[in-house]
């Protein structure tokens, strides 16, 4: 084996899809939202970079993002285009072996930062009716709301993956990685303008995931 199959670059950069199963009961309880389906609630966009600091261990960030957009309705009637979106965001430590010149044995341990984020595209001098409305689904009172913003809420977790890794050439690889996240996610505290919220429900406290990465070195 040559031994450019054999080096690998210090800087690499990974895209891929996962796949998990989180129970959303905060949207599919009620009819307002769209229905729920494999990529609005099962597939995650995955990027990320890493960086080889030692001969077997690499650091890095990678961000997991779960996708949800449409038209609210309400009483047969149409409501604004909310969108939403959950991030799980990883700065993992991964060590990993050969146990071919390309065929590589990962593992990786991570704190999870985890965000998520709802928009409404409200309409025409109603900012605040159509905030209120959305937030009444949750059981909060009436608030004043100025403008069109977006409701944000954080948490934290960790996260454990095994990956296998397949070299196509020493700077582009294939890799299938399969662990579990756990989040500390309440629907609790959801920040708005200011105010302090109550947010969709989310079961993502244990979730096992599966990615497919293209791994790209740069350097």
């Amino acid at each position: 084996m040559s031994p450019t199959v054999m080096a690998q670059p210090k800087i690499s950069l990974e895209l891929g899809l996962g796949i998990y199963e989180p129970i959303l009961s905060g949207f599919d309880d009620n009819n307002q939202f769209p229905v729920a389906k494999v990529w609005n609630r099962n597939l995650l966009t995955n990027y990320g970079i890493f960086y080889q600091f030692f001969y077997n261990a690499r650091v890095g960030y990678s961000s997991y993002t779960s996708w949800d957009v449409g038209e609210m309705t309400s009483d047969g009637g149409s409501m604004p285009i909310f969108s939403r979106s959950i991030t799980y965001r990883m700065f993992p430590i991964e060590t990993y072996f050969r146990i071919k010149p390309t065929i590589e044995l990962n593992f990786s341990l991570t704190p999870i930062w985890g965000r998520s984020k709802i928009s409404l595209n409200t309409r025409l001098n109603q900012s605040g009716d159509d905030w209120n409305i959305f937030l009444s689904v949750y059981g909060n009172e009436p608030l004043e709301i100025a403008t069109t913003d977006a409701m944000r809420q954080d948490w934290l977790g960790y996260s454990g993956q095994l990956g296998i890794r397949y070299y196509l050439r020493s700077f582009l690889g294939l890799e299938l990685k399969l662990g579990f996240m756990h989040n500390y996610y309440s629907e609790k505290n959801w920040r708005l303008q200011g105010n302090t919220i109550t947010g969709p429900v989310y079961d993502i406290e244990k979730l096992p995931i599966y990615a497919f990465r293209i791994i790209y070195g740069i350097k």
